[in-house]
Parts: structure tokens; sequence; C-alpha cells
């Protein structure tokens, strides 16, 4: 019998390439990594084999025979050990290698074992093949129960690659059906069909070059400017390393001041100063141990009984000496982050976590290297827990608005309000705006908040009609994120359309605005809510942000003053309170004094020629519903709703 192998020897060409590219590119040592090589360079074998027994059992007559017979049990050897490193393979994405230590593996390996027995055995049987002296090469009576056998193993890949998708990324897991949907198509095609055609190991060939190309592409896992190990490989790593508990120490590089020199000496300066620290780096610890988690932060994973503060200290010197790039002396700054095994444990969502938090406070300044402490594990967990329950929270449309009422010191009356954000989460409870907030901001999600908020004090209006008790217009935050937006006002316009609100009952609260915006949106997104008739304050007055400069440059109505100057006055006799009021009121501005506690504040404070006030005096931050009450209330008094209205 002759076979056709022109697929099975453009598939072995195919396979070499694959193999050879593999190996000339560095891969993350896991062991989802090494079994996949070994699928790949069984399946190599297996195809050359395929194609050597072919050759070979047409001319048994003329070969050894003692060759003929070992090549085919070779043949059928690495088909048993093919499928059977496939299913070890799969176990390896799925996390679940930890299996092969439990009886029920001995039980997997039942039907690898009788296939290579059988084989083995084939040559004194004729179980699985024998040669007539005139047919010459045909099947044995095993012949197909050798295929159910092998056949064993995609099935039972595909049980577990669907029982455990949970922890398969989504291409990953799609990537496993199509690989084993090809290898099965194989089989069949060429065991009931095309006989004759060597069909199996091309498809085999066609799945690892799906999985190759799909996530077990060293490229993936590599950074092009630094070729070290990148974010994806240190997650990847890591979960290596947790899932089999192996202890390990965790050191954080993060590079302060390299942006800064990018900008100052240029780009090709400053990377050639971080080739050389590298180049430090990498001879005290191995490639396969360094990660690039982002442009200036690098992850070393050490033993975990590496002595880190010689490390650190030596480091810190090599790079205090700088780097001489062509005739500048070029210095980097560093600062360190220590994950210690002990503090983690084999959590490895909690250790990115760790880092993620220990990197916001790095971007938040300050000095000293941050070593991770149980206290520093608990308020990264309350981090996560505050970033997921506002994530919950804006994705459900569940986020709360309250009001802080403000007072005029001249009418004793509520003439306007200041709606604020609240989050409450059955896991997390009560969620302070100084966490939720600068959360939003860092992650982004500021803008969908800010949105929702800003729809849900219009339904409040609209359904209230606030103005009808005296409050005249209702403060919202605003982030400079938000005004950064093109087309940020036309949204917020057309949100109060629909409600069939005026803007002219908002005045929009702005903190600090830099001078990234350089495209000018933040002056086109106000100068289009003011033209509808809204206002702008500008909010945290004498709170450490640059606002003389906002207050110059845009459209600003009222200031409001923070409660540091308010405290500064009554607590320490400092001028400068009534000092900045006269500054105001002579720029015509309106100013609004927060942080009013006591009644000696609020008489004192009226006399100083503000419009508003705000403060425990008056009221605390309150529920809608209180707010209500409260603006009923006020109507009663000053004669009902007709007087107020008219």
């Amino acid at each position: 019998m002759k076979w056709n192998y022109d697929f099975e020897l453009a598939a072995l060409a195919f396979e070499i390439i694959l193999i050879v590219f593999y190996f000339a590119k560095r891969h993350l040592p896991t062991k989802k990594n090494r079994y996949f090589i070994l699928c790949m360079c069984v399946g190599c074998c297996m195809t050359f084999m395929d194609v050597v027994t072919a050759f070979t059992n047409v001319y048994w007559q003329v070969l050894p025979y003692e060759i003929v017979q070992l090549l085919n049990v070779i043949y059928f050897i690495s088909t048993s050990l093919n499928t059977l490193f496939l299913f070890m393979f799969i176990l390896a994405i799925t996390d679940q290698l930890d299996m092969t230590r439990s009886p029920l593996f001995s039980i997997y390996c039942i039907p690898a074992a009788v296939a290579i027995i059988i084989a083995l055995a084939t040559p004194f049987t004729g179980a699985i093949y024998y040669f007539d002296s005139v047919l010459g090469y045909l099947h044995g009576p095993t012949y197909f129960a050798n295929y159910v056998l092998n056949s064993f193993y995609l099935l039972l890949a595909t049980v577990y690659i669907i029982v455990y998708r949970k922890s398969v990324q989504r291409m990953q897991f799609l990537s496993v059906i199509f690989m084993i949907f090809l290898l099965a198509m194989g089989v069949v095609l060429q065991g009931l069909f095309f006989n004759w055609v060597l069909l199996t190991n091309a498809f085999l060939c066609l799945s690892m070059s799906v999985m190759y190309l799909s996530s077990q592409n060293p490229d993936l896992y590599i950074d092009k400017d630094t070729n070290l190990f990148n974010r994806d490989g240190f997650n990847e790593y890591l979960d290596e390393l947790t899932s089999n508990n192996t202890r390990y120490t965790c050191l954080v590089i993060c590079l302060d001041n390299y942006r800064t020199l990018k900008s100052v000496f240029g780009e090709d300066k400053a990377r050639a100063a971080l080739t050389e620290v590298l180049g430090y780096v990498k001879t005290r610890y191995t490639d396969d141990h360094l990660f690039r988690y982002n442009e200036d932060t690098y992850i070393v994973l050490t033993p975990v009984d590496f002595e880190t503060e010689p490390a650190m200290a030596q480091g810190r010197m090599t790079l205090d000496g700088g780097f001489n790039i062509d005739g500048e002396q070029i210095r980097l700054t560093v600062r360190f982050i220590v994950v210690p095994y002990d503090m983690v444990g084999s959590d490895a969502e909690l250790v990115m976590d760790v880092i993620k938090f220990a990197l916001k406070k790095v971007a938040l300044g300050g000095r000293g290297d941050i070593i991770v402490d149980e206290e520093f594990v608990r308020k990264s967990r309350r981090s996560r827990d505050v970033e997921s329950a506002m994530g919950m929270a804006i994705e459900r449309n569940a986020v709360q608005i309250y009001f802080m009422p403000m007072f005029s010191p001249f009418t004793e009356r509520m003439e306007r309000a200041e709606a604020l954000a609240r989050i409450f989460d059955e896991n997390v409870g009560f969620i302070p705006p100084s966490e939720f907030i600068a959360e939003a901001e860092r992650n982004g999600s500021i803008i969908a908040l800010g949105r929702q908020i800003f729809e849900k004090t219009c339904e409040f209006i609209k359904d209230q009609e606030p103005y009808r008790y005296g409050v005249e217009r209702i403060s919202v935050n605003l982030s400079a994120k938000q005004l950064m937006q093109e087309g940020m006002a036309d949204e917020f316009m057309d949100i109060a359309d629909r409600n069939g609100v005026s803007m002219e009952r908002f005045s929009f609260d702005i903190a600090e605005v830099s001078d990234r915006d350089s495209t000018g949106m933040v002056q086109k997104n106000m100068d289009r809510l003011i033209s509808r008739g809204a206002e702008f304050a500008l909010n945290d007055y004498g709170n450490g942000y640059s606002s003389l400069e906002n207050i110059m440059k845009l459209p600003i109505d009222l200031v409001k003053i923070d409660r540091t100057l308010v405290r500064s006055y009554f607590e320490s006799g400092s001028m400068l309170l009534p000092d900045v009021i006269e500054m105001f009121r002579n720029q015509k501005l309106k100013i609004a004094l927060v942080g009013v506690e006591t009644k000696d504040m609020a008489r004192r404070l009226s006399v100083m020629g503000c419009d508003y006030l705000e403060g425990y005096f008056y009221s605390r931050t309150i529920p809608a519903r209180n707010f209500v009450a409260m603006m009923k209330k006020q109507g009663m008094i000053d004669g009902g709703i007709h007087k107020l209205s008219g």
C-alpha cells in the first residue's frame, strides 16, 4: 500500500521552522511553555516518523525487517505520548497540574500505557499492523482501538477546558477548542475517508500553529524596547510561582525621574542611561526574573532569603554616581518597593493589588522606599474593594446624591446647595468621597461618575423644583478630565434638555485646571455652558491649588474659600482671610466660605462681605429626602410656595 505524504512533508517543514523560531527567542520558564514545546517536539517527531514509516513500509522487503518494525513502534509510541502531553498542556493552561500527583492521574495514564504496550508487542502479535508477504503493510485487529485510546485524551482535554474555562483567558479558551477540533477533524478525515492520504499530523501542525500564534508566541511576553519580559510575562510567571507555592520576594524598581530625563536630555540619551541601569541589574539577576512593568518601573523576582536592603543600598549608590552619556552626566533617581512573601503568600491577585497600590503611592510623590507590611496590605485591599464597589455603583446607576446647603448671610436663607456623590456598598459599607473620587480620577471613571451625578441632579431639579423654595442654583463638581473631554458641554446640555431643566439652575465647581489642556477644550466647554446660563465656581481656594492662575484665565463667577483659611482666621488670628475676601470683592467675584461650625463664626464671617456660608452650623451633608424637607420648611416659613415662586 502506498500513501500520499505530501501534506505531512509540508507539515514537517513548518513544524521545524516553528520550533527553531521558538527556541531562537526568550520564553518564560513556565510549565505551560515546557509542555507546549514538548508537544511541538514530540509532534514533529511523530510527523517525521509518519513520513519515514510510510516510505519504509512500502519497501519493507528490501530493507532490514527489524529496522522497519522499530520505526513503526517508535511512531505509534510517539502518537500515544503526543496525546498524553497535549492533555498535560491543557492541565497547565487550566492550572490543574496539581492533579498529576493524585491517584486519578494514574488512572488517566492507563490508556496511554495500554497503547504503548500494544505498540511494543505488535512486532510479535501483529495487533496494530502486520506485513503480508503479498499485500505488504496491513492494519491489525487493534488498529482502530489504538485511535480510540489516543482520542481519549482529546475528549478529556475538552472536558477540562470546558469545566475550568473561568481560569482561562477567552482567547486561549477559543484557541484550545479550535485546536481540539482540528485534531479531531484530522483523525476523522484520515481514518474514515482518506486512509491513503496522511493527514493527521498536518492537522496537528495546524493546531500547534493556532496555539503558537494566539497565546504561546514568546513575542507576546517580550518588551520590544528592552528585550525583557513585559507585564503580561510577569503576570504569567507570577501565576506559575503562586500555583506551585514557590516562596519569593518581589523587588520593584521605580525610576522616579526617567520621564523628566527624556524631556530634558532627549529620548536617545535617556534610553542609553536606562540601558546602563538595566545592564547593572542584569549582572546581579538572571533575565528570566527581571520584568518591565511599565516605562519607568521594573520588577525583580528574587529568592525569599534574598537580602534586599544591601542590594537596594548598592543599587542606589550606583545610580547616584550617574552615567556619562555622550559627554553629559545623567543621574537616575530610584525608589524601591519590597513585597515580602510572608505578607502576600501564594496569592497572585493580592501581589498585583499590592504592587498597583504601592505604585499609586509612588505616583503621588513622597519620599523613601516602601516596605510592604500588614497595614499596607490592608490598605491595598481596601483600595481594591473601593475601586470595585465604585465600578459596580457606576455600572448599576447606584451612585447616590446628597446635598450640602449654602446660606446667604444677608437673608439668612438657603439660596444654593451643592450636590455631592455618595456610594454605599453592601460589602464595603460607606465609602468616603475622599477615597472613591481620587480612585475615579486615577482610573478615568470620573467621566462616567460625573455624568451620572449631573443626570441625577437634573432629575432631582425636574421632580422637586428647588427654585420654588428659594434654592436658585445647585452646584455640581466637575473634574479637569471632564472639562478636557471634547463635546462634554453639549452632552451635559442634552441631559438637561431631556429633563426640561435650564442650565441657569447650575453652578459648576472646578478645582485646579493644569496647562495640559493645550487644545483650549476647557475654555470651549466652559463658554458653551455659560452661554446657556450656567456659572462656574473655583473650589477649595486656599487648599494647595494654583488657584489665582485659574481665576485669571478662566471665566469664574464665584470663589469657594476652603475651611483651611477660615480655620486659620479663628484659631490663629491670621488676617489672610479678610485680605483674600477683599481681593476677590475688588475683582467683582462672589465669595462662599466653607467650614462654618458655630454661631459666632457665622456672625463674624457675615460682616466680611461674603455672599454664601456653608458648614455644620447650618447643616451637614444630607440625603435628598432630608434636603427636600428642609426646602419645604423654608418655603413654609417664608410664606408658602406661591410667595416663593412669585
